[in-house]
């Protein structure tokens, strides 16, 4: 998978419009001039050769120097990965607990008020543009409220002495700074982007949730659990939740995957530092490195999160476990 999205990404990459050389030379873009460019930057050989060399460079995490900037792609995508990954971390433990509890809610009581309300919040948040809920809610809740940012990720001017390591800023203000103060700044400038990202999946696991547990409180040992007079939460937790995790983790395995690529319009609403950004930037210049880079680093990441979901089948099923032994 990951061999053939490289190879569509780097074709896809070469067929776009215009030339990156003209982008970088500017009023010095002459004919001359391009096709010295293009020669150093070795865009003039054949793409066969281009994408060996891209593939056997990049399998030693070297992804060349961005077009731009005239930066090790590398080293700029270490300062933008732990960014979209706190992230996108804290729009999916959101979107997972919210989710998860609107699901159970509505399979407990089907058809009742409390059903159709929790319908009503996971068809509202599957069906709202990311970009509108997040230009209103930062107006309301930014602008108008003033409870929180607009957007960065952290106010550097109260904070100038904060040089994290890992760039994961939340873990270095906790374990390496042992900063309440600084980590709380950090969260209130996480909470609102990660609830907006957070919506989409919320809504698409609150549906999964309430489907399952409708599936499974449907089993005959349920109806044996209760007819035995288990309380009604013993027999929602301890029976009916556990059986119906397994399309419920399907879906936020996924819809994790989905949210480190997906994160373009939200860090972008909210001047968050991270990959999204990273990449409509090298969009808009035609910086083709980056580009190259990015698709295949959250194609990575996406291969990476499904075979993990996959294997935390058997940790939370049993019987999965004795099938694949039998």
């Amino acid at each position: 998978m990951l061999i053939a999205i490289s190879i569509a990404s780097f074709l896809l990459l070469h067929a776009l419009p215009g030339d990156p050389t003209a982008a970088l030379l500017g009023q010095q873009a002459t004919e001359e001039n391009m096709a010295a460019m293009r020669h150093e930057l070795g865009l003039d050989r054949p793409l066969p050769v281009q994408y060996a060399d891209f593939v056997s460079n990049a399998a030693t995490g070297d992804f060349g120097r961005s077009y731009f900037s005239n930066q090790e792609v590398s080293r700029e995508l270490q300062q933008k990965i732990p960014a979209t990954i706190e992230l996108a971390v804290a729009a999916m433990l959101l979107a997972s607990i919210m989710g998860i509890s609107l699901g159970i809610l509505a399979s407990v009581k089907p058809r009742s008020v409390w059903d159709f309300i929790c319908l009503f919040i996971a068809l509202t948040g599957v069906s709202m543009p990311i970009f509108w809920l997040g230009f209103m809610l930062q107006q309301l809740v930014a602008g108008d409220l003033g409870l929180v940012p607009f957007g960065g990720r952290f106010n550097e001017a109260g904070w100038q002495g904060f040089q994290p390591d890992t760039g994961f800023f939340i873990y270095e203000a906790i374990f390496t700074y042992r900063s309440p103060e600084l980590a709380l700044e950090l969260l209130h400038h996480l909470a609102l982007p990660a609830f907006v990202l957070a919506t989409v999946p919320m809504a698409l696991i609150a549906r999964m949730t309430r489907a399952s547990m409708l599936e499974v409180l449907d089993q005959d040992y349920i109806r044996t659990a209760r007819a035995k007079g288990v309380a009604p939460a013993p027999v929602v937790i301890r029976h009916a939740m556990r059986n119906a995790l397994i399309p419920v983790i399907t879906s936020i395995g996924t819809q994790f995957g989905y949210l480190l690529g997906g994160a373009v319009l939200t860090e972008t609403i909210f001047n968050w530092p991270g990959m999204g950004r990273y990449v409509v930037d090298a969009v808009i210049r035609l910086d083709g490195k980056p580009l190259q880079a990015s698709v295949l680093i959250i194609a990575t990441f996406f291969v990476l999160v499904n075979l993990f979901t996959d294997i935390s089948y058997s940790v939370i099923d049993p019987r999965l476990r004795h099938r694949g032994r039998e």
